[in-house]
């Protein structure tokens, strides 16, 4: 990890030094989590490797409400890809596909990342305030939101408020 860690960084100031006027700072993972937690309005933007990445990421989740509303993306020089934004809760936990009551709105979400990214910003619009006014009513919730509704029924319900 330190010879990983040490070319990150390393990677990371040489290119800091190309934009002066962008503040940098490096943090080490777990006080960046303890800080996320206490301050988090301290940070605008993360660049981390994949393992504090999902260690970050999980704990941000934590903080807004859980994995199942967490959107995500991977944008690369040539190509993008877009997912729930955190690893724990969803991701594999056949009970939840078994009964289908997995969250589906951080995969919604990225949905609109990913519209967003490709240059359709009003679809994106359209989609993040569907999933948001579903979610502000009330009625169609999956448990880990408070509800008891399905995987299709919140999906169908942001379908209703695009239609």
């Amino acid at each position: 990890m330190k010879l990983a860690d040490g070319l990150f960084l390393e990677s990371c100031r040489e290119v800091a030094k190309k934009y002066p006027s962008i503040n940098y700072n490096e943090i080490i993972v777990d006080n960046c989590c303890m800080q996320l937690v206490a301050k988090p309005e301290q940070f605008d933007v993360m660049v981390t490797p994949n393992l504090y990445g999902n260690l970050v990421a999980n704990t941000a989740a934590g903080i807004a409400g859980g994995t199942g509303v967490m959107p995500g993306g991977n944008v690369g020089a040539e190509y993008a890809i877009f997912e729930q934004g955190a690893s724990a809760g969803n991701v594999g936990n056949e009970k939840l596909i078994e009964q289908k009551k997995a969250n589906p709105v951080a995969l919604l979400l990225s949905s609109a990342m990913m519209l967003r990214h490709l240059q359709f910003p009003s679809f994106a619009d359209r989609l993040e305030t569907a999933v948001k006014q579903v979610i502000s009513e009330g009625k169609h919730r999956t448990k880990d939101l408070g509800g008891d509704s399905t995987t299709q029924e919140v999906v169908d319900a942001v379908i209703a408020v695009l239609d």
